[in-house]
């Protein structure tokens, strides 16, 4: 355990040694510039699978996990956008808000590959083509997330289980709820970020450890977040911008958590190997007959 308390001091070292937190703010400028594509998107393409409706409501729930004040800054203008910006996915104009929207997933696609030590070794094409699909899928996963929590109290109100009513009718609103479904969505999401947008080849067991640490540190932030924000007051440094420099703070705290645990998976990654290097030599050393004088 104390190995493991050492590792991720000595990976909060590694951040700061690789300019972790230099790219944590471009990760965070960039997701700030693909948050509108992607939910304009988003929208296009709730109106292929469902109606436009279920988009802002997604975009509305996605809000919800988010610190009060972050949430306020950035939810009008996007519901603003997606009321009057209506786009067909199968047209040029689909293609570019999805290319526009990959912009945050190349971003961290880079900053992990540093917290890796990885090069990328395919072509860029691949690669856009790559980010593009993480885009589609965390599009899908929002609106049948979305989809499961409407459609959800009126199954539990036909079949009338009154525990599961209780639990989609109310509960899953509620603080702790709210945080416990994101912690989890996020965890799913980050597993997807190490294993398959990083460069290099990891296991699932690889990549949990670093998993889990950004998962609690985020949660943990998301909460503390707006608390922080009640006595402090950032209109002094950044006056009329502080609205949206409390967003873009917020998620460069989120990009530098994320990159901590690649940075923290790719420590253990180093220490197993060389226990396992090691206990090979122990191995051989036995295996060597020893003759005596």
């Amino acid at each position: 355990m104390s190995q493991e308390k050492s590792e991720i001091l000595a990976a909060i070292y590694r951040l700061y040694e690789h300019s972790g937190f230099s790219l944590a703010g471009a990760v965070a400028f960039s997701f700030v510039i693909s948050l509108f594509p992607f939910c304009i998107f988003l929208a296009g393409l709730a109106g292929l699978i469902g109606t436009p409706e279920l988009a802002q409501q997604a975009v509305t729930h996605l809000f919800d996990v988010l610190p009060t004040d972050v949430a306020s800054v950035l939810a009008p203008q996007v519901v603003s956008i997606m009321s009057n910006t209506r786009i067909d996915l199968l047209t040029f104009g689909g293609g570019i808000a999805l290319f526009f929207a990959t912009s945050a997933i190349e971003t961290l696609r880079a900053a992990l590959n540093g917290a890796y030590r990885e090069y990328e070794t395919l072509m860029y094409p691949l690669v856009l083509l790559r980010s593009m699909m993480f885009v589609l899928i965390s599009a899908l996963s929002m609106l049948v997330l979305t989809w499961a929590v409407i459609v959800g109290p009126g199954i539990a109100a036909k079949f009338e289980p009154s525990w599961l009513k209780s639990v989609l009718d109310s509960t899953w609103l509620a603080f702790w709820f709210r945080y416990l479904i994101a912690g989890v969505v996020i965890a799913i999401q980050l597993v997807a970020l190490h294993l398959w947008l990083a460069a290099g080849r990891r296991s699932l067991s690889d990549v949990l450890p670093g998993v889990a640490l950004s998962t609690f540190l985020w949660v943990a932030v998301a909460v503390l977040y707006s608390y922080y924000l009640e006595f402090s007051d950032y209109s002094r440094f950044y006056a009329g911008l502080s609205q949206m420099m409390v967003a873009l703070i917020f998620f460069q705290v989120t990009a530098v958590i994320i990159i901590l645990g690649a940075e923290l998976n790719r420590g253990l990654i180093e220490l197993k190997k060389f226990r396992n290097d090691s206990r090979r030599q122990q191995v051989k050393d036995a295996m060597i007959p020893r003759h005596s004088v």
